[in-house]
């Protein structure tokens, strides 16, 4: 018995009864393939055998459909030559003859319409006169493999079958023959439809259970379901083949069964595909095109006709295939896999160039084109390559540089080493790449130079190469130099020659930042470049922004000369181009050596709203470590903190001259906050080579290594930088203040001539330079470094007036309290006050450990074993050293946790004793009110 199969039964039935009583019609059995339709057609010859009936058989097959009236012989011949023969008519027999081979074939087309109509009418005549004496039931399956005069014959039939007691039942799989007009004749003329559904999960597991019994697992059956989608014939071969296999039907099988479902759907479309030419040729253009195209499309690319449309989409059906309107798709991915391993190389690439031509000629999108061209074995130049072009060009518009990348190395990959294509390429290609991959993209500008025919295009293509790499090797900077020379000074040009000579030069002068006879002459190039009432060009912006770090860098000039200098350029800057990327990495350090941060804010905000509309995060992140070094120069430690990790984070690690800015304001975050965190990963992940980097990684270690009171290797890390920052000419103390540390540490290791000499060298470059906090901070560690208590009082009362009108709070914060500090033994109330001051500008900066060290160098780690309680009548410094000695701490270990002196240890001890008002360090705990062993 058919599972599931009762009410079609009952069709089948009712249809033969009803011929019975002489009203002749057409059944057609349709469903999806392996649903179990030749299985119901069996079922009807028995049923109409049991009732009486003749029963008469016949099936199509796609090899056999060049064979004329093939599936009529089958019907026809076991009547006309068995040996007690059936009461044919007489008329029929003579009408039906040339189906027997009795007689030579006829010749003449005239002569062989005529026959083919004495064919019609005798089948005619023979199904009549059989089913007058009992009813006849044709029997055909695979109606869509029925070849064409068979078609025409059983459409003949089918108009005439009123009032006889003839039933012709046909299987009809769903999607196949829709094209065929024969096939839609009989169908129309089909009094009954009978679709075959697939098995519902019920109806699987029960036959699981016929083999595995009762005991299988559910999930198993289930899994069946899903791998076979309700096929009985699917089914019935995955339950042979899982027993075969020694599967049991337990839930451990479902993941084996589901791999035994997918190689048995994978053998049978192998098995299709090898047996059908036609059905293969479909897939591998539908595979071709990308597994979702246009049908009209799939046809043309493999030259499939109308008949092998059909044949297609009914072999293939709903198992295999997606049909939505004029549009097919894979429904199951195996069918790639097989079309794939079917497709040799030189097939494959021969299909992908002509699907190439039929997207480009149907008017597809350039990219649908490439996506084609990708895939065959050799570019040839001309068509092909302006499709990738082409391509390209529509994937940077869209923002999408890595294909666009793609494109044209494989456009590039067959061209001829020295040919004029190759150098535009080359040149289109390092434009996609400068987005992503500024390393490569310079590389690919470098190779295409030499080949562009003229001096004016070399030159522009040397302009493409961004600032931060232009002296990166000798190969991009002799490019540089050698395109610059050949054009000229740009003040002999003009127009398109002009900027580009200014861009040119940018870039030369960029590549000088580390010679400090080019650092030198940069404020005099500076004031050589004239004004202009409209603004600067935008080769004029490049190359000022360049002057300007290279002037500051070398303190050629004055801040307030490049603070006026940087605050025009910001108000013709654009935000939104590449070319604001010089600026982004040149112009907020400046700004902030000049004290002049407030400028940037506005500046930085806007190119930040324009950074976010970037699909790579790397322009965000340079404008968040620009933003994070803005907040440093305020003295907003906190936000600044927050901003540098973002950035470092969030930069893209594939691009290391993006890395290098991220990892420097980080590292300066970290110095400033003495964040021994955020220092290893500087020091661990941070890319070497940079001068910046190089002097940033010196303050660190030299900071961790004062703070393990290893005071001689801190000494020699600042003294170090220092030596190479002079080679190089770097000369301002606001961007790199090594000499400020140098002078605190020798004071604290008792080498006051050094110390002195530090301490003035760095005021007298701070005093040139000009900028409040760069001055005002030398003023302080003069102050630090002096022997004399009164001249170091005023100059730490002249360093808070030159720090009132500087943006930096932190700087201001550390004056104070020096300050206050030396005012104690002079005027303790004035003391108390400005100490005060200091302590709550340090709270608003996040420095909340400032205090135990006027400069904060050897102040305790945040986050540190140091937790002190804090009295209000306490400095922090006090509580800090008070919190460890109660704990048990000894002078000499407390020393060695913060990295100070003893002899500061004991100063601070006696002083909290007194304002406390206990005798000794065994008061301590309870006049803090802490656990002696916990602090």
């Amino acid at each position: 018995m058919l599972l599931e199969r009762e009410p079609e039964l009952a069709v089948l039935e009712k249809a033969v009864l009803e011929v019975q009583a002489g009203e002749g019609a057409v059944l057609l059995v349709g469903g999806p393939a392996g649903a179990g339709s030749t299985a119901l057609l069996r079922e009807l010859a028995a049923a109409s055998t049991r009732l009486g009936a003749r029963v008469l058989r016949a099936g199509g097959a796609q090899i056999e459909q060049g064979f004329p009236l093939g599936v009529v012989r089958q019907l026809v011949l076991p009547l006309l030559s068995a040996e007690d023969p059936a009461p044919v008519p007489p008329v029929a027999r003579a009408l039906l003859d040339p189906l027997t081979g009795g007689r030579a074939p006829v010749v003449g087309e005239d002569q062989a319409l005529a026959e083919t109509a004495g064919v019609l009418h005798g089948l005619h005549t023979l199904f009549v006169g059989l089913a007058a004496q009992r009813p006849v039931v044709v029997l055909v399956d695979d109606l869509h493999w029925v070849d064409e005069p068979s078609l025409r014959a059983l459409a003949f039939l089918a108009g005439r079958l009123a009032g006889t007691r003839v039933l012709i039942a046909a299987v009809l799989q769903d999607g196949a023959g829709g094209s065929d007009p024969l096939i839609e004749e009989i169908v129309a003329g089909a009094r009954c439809h009978l679709r075959v559904a697939p098995l519902s999960a019920d109806a699987t597991a029960r036959l699981v259970a016929r083999e595995f019994g009762p005991d299988h697992a559910p999930r198993f059956a289930t899994a069946c379901h899903e791998v076979t989608s309700g096929s009985p014939k699917e089914l019935r071969t995955l339950l042979d083949r899982a027993l075969s296999h020694r599967v049991t039907g337990k839930a451990a099988d479902c993941e084996r069964i589901r791999e035994l479902g997918t190689a048995f759907r994978r053998e049978r479309v192998q098995f299709l595909l090898r047996r059908a030419p036609g059905v293969a040729a479909f897939a591998k253009a539908l595979v071709v095109l990308g597994g979702d195209a246009e049908l009209e499309l799939v046809l043309r690319l493999g030259e499939v006709d109308a008949a092998g449309r059909a044949a297609a989409l009914s072999a293939l059906g709903d198992r295999w295939l997606t049909v939505s309107g004029d549009r097919v798709a894979v429904r199951d991915p195996s069918l790639n896999r097989v079309v794939e391993e079917l497709l040799d190389a030189r097939e494959s690439s021969a299909l992908h160039r002509k699907a190439a031509g039929l997207l480009d000629e149907g008017g597809y999108p350039p990219e649908a084109v490439a996506a084609q061209l990708l895939q065959v074995d050799v570019i040839h130049a001309g068509w092909e390559v302006e499709r990738l072009r082409a391509a390209a060009q529509a994937a940077r518009r869209r923002a999408a540089p890595s294909p666009a990348g793609r494109y044209l190395r494989r456009a590039l990959l067959d061209l001829p080493p020295d040919s004029g294509e190759r150098a535009r390429l080359l040149v289109e290609l390092a434009a996609a790449e400068l987005d992503v991959d500024p390393g490569s993209g310079v590389r690919h500008l470098a190779q295409a130079a030499p080949l562009l025919p003229t001096v004016r295009e070399r030159a522009t293509v040397a302009t493409w190469i961004p600032l931060p790499v232009a002296g990166e090797g000798p190969l991009v900077a002799e490019l540089v130099r050698e395109v610059a020379g050949r054009l000229g000074p740009a003040e002999e040009l003009s127009g398109h020659e002009r900027e580009v000579a200014l861009r040119l030069e940018a870039r030369v002068w960029f590549s000088g930042l580390g010679e400090p006879a080019r650092l030198a002459a940069a404020a005099r190039r500076l004031a050589e470049l004239r004004d202009h009432p409209h603004g600067p060009t935008a080769g004029e912006r490049e190359l000022r922004v360049v002057l300007l770090m290279a002037a500051t860098l070398g303190s050629s000039t004055t801040a307030d000369v490049v603070a006026a200098q940087a605050r025009r350029l910001l108000a013709h800057d654009p935000t939104n181009t590449y070319g604001a990327l010089a600026s982004l990495q040149t112009l907020p350090a400046v700004l902030m050596a000049a004290d002049a941060v407030d400028a940037g804010w506005s500046w930085l905000d806007a190119a930040y709203d324009n950074a976010c509309r970037h699909s790579n995060p790397t322009p965000q992140a340079l404008v968040g470590a620009q933003r994070g070094l803005l907040l440093l120069g305020c003295g907003r430690l906190v936000e600044a903190r927050a901003e540098a990790v973002r950035a470092f984070d969030l930069v893209d690690r594939s691009w290391p001259d993006a890395v290098l800015l991220p990892s420097v304001v980080l590292g300066l975050v970290a110095f400033a906050l003495r964040d021994r965190p955020l220092a290893a990963r500087v020091l661990d992940s941070a890319p070497p080579g940079d001068l910046r980097l190089f002097e940033i990684r010196r303050s660190l270690r030299g900071a961790l290594a004062a703070q393990r009171g290893d005071l001689p290797m801190a000494l020699a890390q600042f003294l170090d930088s220092g030596r190479r920052l002079d080679r190089a000419g770097w000369y301002n103390p606001a961007m790199h203040s090594w000499r400020t540390w140098a002078a605190v540490l020798s004071h604290r290791m008792g080498r006051q001539d050094d110390a002195v000499r530090l301490a003035e060298d760095n005021y007298e470059r701070a005093l040139h330079w000009g900028a409040p906090t760069t001055l005002g901070r030398a003023l302080r560690i003069r102050a630090s470094v002096h022997p004399d208590r009164d001249r170091a009082l005023e100059l730490l009362r002249e360093a808070d007036e030159v720090l009132r009108t500087s943006v930096d709070r932190f700087e201001q914060a550390k004056a104070l309290i020096k300050l206050g500090e030396v005012l104690r033994d002079v005027d303790r109330d004035e003391s108390e006050r400005v100490l005060a001051r200091g302590r709550r500008l340090a709270e608003q900066c996040g420095a909340h450990w400032l205090g135990a060290e006027a400069d904060g160098l050897f102040a305790a780690q945040p986050g540190s074993a140091v937790s002190p309680v804090i009295r209000s009548e306490l400095t922090r410094g006090e509580a800090t050293v008070a919190g460890l000695a109660a704990r048990g701490l000894t002078n000499t270990d407390i020393a060695d946790e913060l990295g100070t002196s003893r002899r500061a240890v004991e100063k601070h001890l006696t002083s909290a004793y007194r304002k406390l008002r206990i005798d000794g360090r065994a008061d301590l705990a309870a006049a803090l009110g802490a656990d002696p062993e916990n602090g």
